[in-house]
């Protein structure tokens, strides 16, 4: 079960789901992410501080987010935060923690 939102907090635009970002859940996502960049612009945070698992859609979803901002008119902004752990392995080991800006959570 994903639980997907859309945020302005602290003068930016974040996208946050809590749960699995997985085949079932990677569409609301998409949709969720073009709705904030319509609305706020091609700069984005994306909270995956309460995700639970990810997948290769999901993993795909966050790249495919990353290039379209990126190659936007002034040039987007994606910053990610994982939590620690597992999902942070995983960026690591695909190396999207070298390709994308990623951080750990505030707490």
């Amino acid at each position: 079960m994903s639980h997907v939102e859309v945020v302005h907090r602290d003068g930016r635009a974040v996208v946050s789901i809590r749960g699995d970002l997985d085949l079932a859940s990677t569409g609301a996502f998409e949709e969720a992410a073009a709705l904030a960049e319509s609305v706020y612009g091609p700069r984005l945070y994306v909270d995956l501080s309460d995700l639970a698992f990810i997948d290769s859609s999901g993993l795909g979803a966050l790249t495919r987010l990353h290039r379209r901002l990126a190659g936007c008119d002034g040039g987007g902004l994606t910053v990610i935060v994982v939590p620690g752990g597992r999902i942070e392995r995983i960026f690591r080991c695909i190396g999207l923690d070298r390709a994308m800006d990623v951080h750990r959570p505030r707490r």
